[in-house]
């Protein structure tokens, strides 16, 4: 799967890493299984580094609407995308999509994705 995430419970944070062509079928099924979990509140980090988008911008504008759409309870968690600064122009998209006032933002470096996320605290379970 070109997207695989792991939750983390105690920091309500998921990690997730997208590899090789990512299309919206693997954003929805993604996007779904944060949702079915339970987690949309959790905070959440994207590493694209390494993936190239498999969609057009008209269909990442649908899969934002198809997100805002979906029904979650509460705020949806911060979002950071981890991209490549060569390669990373579906991630800025994504990130300046209004979703349910959920803060999002692009970065060079894991690193500094981390800082931010830390500045952004989860909502209350």
């Amino acid at each position: 799967m070109p997207i695989r995430h792991t939750l983390y419970h105690p920091d309500r944070l998921v990690i997730a890493i997208g590899s090789g062509e990512l299309t919206l079928v693997d954003f929805v099924a993604f996007a779904k299984a944060v949702a079915d979990a339970g987690v949309a509140h959790y905070r959440k980090i994207f590493d694209v580094i390494d993936a190239r988008p498999g969609f057009t911008d008209a269909e990442l504008q649908a899969l934002a609407k198809y997100i805002r759409e979906y029904p979650v309870p509460g705020k949806r968690g911060a979002l950071a995308f981890v991209v490549d600064p060569d390669r990373g122009e579906f991630a800025k998209v994504f990130a300046n999509i209004e979703i349910g006032g959920r803060p999002a933002r692009t970065f060079r470096s894991i690193h500094d994705a981390r800082k931010w996320i830390a500045d952004n605290p989860p909502e209350e379970d």
